[in-house]
């Protein structure tokens, strides 16, 4: 559901004010204070998160190449035309802006916290990041995907004790691997 908002700049610009005046609202915002790291050190730490968020994708798709050889290729490939659409350079910045300021301040800022900072509260909000993220039942292998990067973000902020540490994995993550997919996506070789 969230893939479809990210499709045209203007709508996932939207729904990034939206969803962070929402969480804003249930003081999720709160927790880019509270963190006992500096500030430098939580964006290095996020910079690092995102980069190993991209290179577990990677690790991922290619055990999920090597088990199921070109039945996953082909679904990898109709996955990513829905998932990224006619997106461009302006869809991957506010996508990625949309995961970093409306999906994490939701999903770790508000429901984690309510829910309780422990692993059981990561997936739950991991399960329902990936609601939030289901297609079809075509492409559930990549819904099992998001579940377990949602599961990522909210350990993050469970032993970092700071929002914007995976706000700044999500978004990096979002806004390159947007790009890589779609690369991927154009040359069948590269995947």
């Amino acid at each position: 559901m969230f893939f479809y908002l990210k499709h045209r700049w203007q709508i996932a610009l939207l729904a990034t004010a939206v969803g962070g005046l929402l969480s804003w609202q249930f003081g999720a915002f709160t927790y880019l204070t509270t963190s006992p790291w500096s500030l430098g050190a939580q964006i290095g730490i996020g910079l690092a998160a995102g980069i190993l968020s991209l290179v577990f994708d990677g690790v991922l798709h290619e055990i999920f190449k090597r088990t199921s050889g070109p039945t996953y290729l082909e679904a990898f490939n109709r996955h990513g035309r829905v998932v990224l659409d006619r997106m461009r350079l302006p869809e991957y910045i506010t996508g990625g802006l949309m995961a970093a300021l409306a999906e994490e301040p939701l999903f770790r800022g508000t429901l984690l916290v309510a829910i309780d900072h422990g692993v059981l509260g990561a997936m739950i909000t991991g399960l329902l990041f990936a609601a939030c993220h289901w297609l079809r039942r075509e492409f559930l292998l990549f819904w099992f995907w998001a579940m377990l990067e949602g599961i990522w973000f909210g350990l993050l902020m469970i032993a970092t004790e700071s929002l914007l540490i995976p706000m700044i994995a999500h978004g990096l993550h979002d806004i390159v691997g947007y790009r890589v997919f779609q690369a991927m996506i154009r040359d069948r070789n590269f995947a």
